[in-house]
Order: structure tokens, then C-alpha cells, then sequence
């Protein structure tokens, strides 16, 4: 196991497989196993330097309880930090739902950092957006009510049981931090600077992830060099576990922009 210190954040991070590095940012509450589990790293371990993240608030990394550590720049500072860490003036960046939003602010806080940018469940929508907000008062009631209640909510969304290993893993997260990063509010301006980047983005998302698809697509239409994944039948958690149909899109592109 890996760690970097970044001013005074402790973020851990995994590499498995060798070749051009590929960070990976999972969501709000997960856990950087949630890799593993759903079948993403061994095949991106065959062709990738693959950096799987413990993101600030998870898994092994400091656990901050203030809003203000889980503003965007602290996120992509992080990413940065673990990339100089391992000697990377480069590499391609993969988020899902809140790493989705940490990708698309990469692009203000770091834009010479990334060959690429896949964003998954995600699309530019300001945390301090009345959309946003509302989105996030659901989460907050579901974290205020404790372990059992939030693991109903995963197993709803999923559509199944969780295993034992996914209700473990939910029961490890910490919900103080979670509802911390939900309590910030901030505006970086993301219709204004996606425009102006280069850098290619791949955006994916499920037509029933209901904010997310619906917005997305007019977003991806404004930037230079960006493509949109419709996947149908899938919500915002079903559509992480499905890597046989998200990896395909994702390994293409990543082999286009490398």
C-alpha cells in the first residue's frame, strides 16, 4: 500500500499492471475495492498502469469531518499529489459519480495533468445548483439514518441483495465525512471552461440515472472534444457494476487518445 501526504491529507492509493498510468476516482461512499469487485481491474491492469485511489473521506485515506476539505481543488490536488508521487507529469483520469465531478474539475485545476477524462454518472451541475442540492438532500437523509437504512437504499437502487462483502464495505464507510462533503457548496465555473479544453472526454451514463442522462448529452455537445454512452436499462448504481458493457467503450477510447 501507497500514501502520499497532501498538505496534511493522508491519501492512499493501489497499482496493479504496467504501461501508461490510468487513475481511478470512485464515488461518494463507496470503496476503491468496488474496482475489483465489479471486474474493472484486471483488464485494465493488462494494458495500464492502473492507480486505484482511496479517495479522501474512504478506505484508508484521512477522514476529514469540515466541508471545506471536499472542495474540487482539494480533490483533484490529491490526484495530482498521487501522480507526482509516482513521477507522472501525465495520465488518463476515470471517475464515477463523485469522481465523474472530480474529472471535469481536473480541467480547471489541473488541464496540463490529463491525456484524457472518462466520466461516468456525472455531467457539469454546480454543487451549490438548487439541482444539485435537492439531489443531495436525499443522501443526506438516507446518511443521517444510519447503516441499515443506507445499505436498504444501495440494495433498492441495485436492484438485488448486496453481497456480504458490499454490506461489509458500506458498514466501513464513514457517513460523518460523507455528510460533510455534502454540506459544501461551491461554483467553479464548469460552463465556462469545459468549452475551451482540448482534452478528450468520455462521458457515460444509464437512461435511468435520471439528472445525469437527461443533461448530459447538451454538455458533451458544447465541448470540443468530447462523446456521450447512452446505456439503456441501467440506473446510477447498476450502471457501475456492469463493466462487460462499459469497458469495451472505455478501453477504445482510452487506446484512441493514448
Amino acid at each position: 500500500m501507497l500514501f502520499v501526504n497532501n498538505d496534511g491529507t493522508k491519501i492512499y492509493y493501489e497499482i496493479e499492471g504496467e504501461g501508461p498510468p490510468l487513475v481511478l476516482h470512485h464515488g461518494l461512499t463507496d470503496s476503491p475495492k468496488l474496482w475489483r469487485i465489479a471486474g474493472y481491474i484486471e483488464p485494465l491492469a493488462k494494458q495500464y498502469q492502473t492507480i486505484i485511489l482511496h479517495v479522501r473521506g474512504h478506505g484508508r485515506s484521512d477522514k476529514p469531518h469540515n466541508p471545506e476539505a471536499y472542495s474540487s481543488e482539494s480533490y483533484v490536488s490529491d490526484v495530482v499529489a498521487v501522480m507526482d508521487h509516482q513521477d507522472h507529469d501525465k495520465a488518463h483520469f476515470w471517475g464515477y459519480s463523485l469522481g465523474g465531478r472530480v474529472g471535469l474539475a481536473t480541467g480547471k485545476y489541473a488541464p496540463d495533468r490529463f491525456v484524457s477524462v472518462i466520466v461516468g454518472g456525472n455531467w457539469p451541475v454546480e454543487r451549490d445548483s438548487k439541482l444539485n442540492i435537492d439531489d443531495l438532500k436525499g443522501a443526506v437523509n438516507i446518511f443521517k439514518k444510519g447503516a441499515e437504512a443506507i445499505i436498504a437504499y444501495y440494495e433498492e437502487m441495485k436492484g438485488e441483495r448486496l453481497s456480504d462483502l458490499e454490506r461489509d464495505l458500506l458498514l466501513e464507510a464513514d457517513f460523518e465525512a460523507a455528510l460533510a462533503y455534502c454540506a459544501y457548496r461551491e461554483n467553479i465555473g464548469m460552463v465556462e471552461y469545459l468549452p475551451t479544453l482540448a482534452t478528450p472526454h468520455l462521458f457515460y451514463a444509464g437512461d435511468q440515472d435520471t439528472f445525469t442522462h437527461s443533461n448530459v448529452e447538451r454538455y458533451v455537445e458544447s465541448m470540443q472534444n468530447a462523446k456521450f454512452i447512452s446505456l439503456p436499462g441501467l440506473n446510477h448504481e447498476t450502471t457501475f457494476y456492469r463493466s462487460e458493457l462499459v469497458l469495451p467503450h472505455v478501453l477504445r477510447f482510452l487506446s484512441d487518445n493514448s
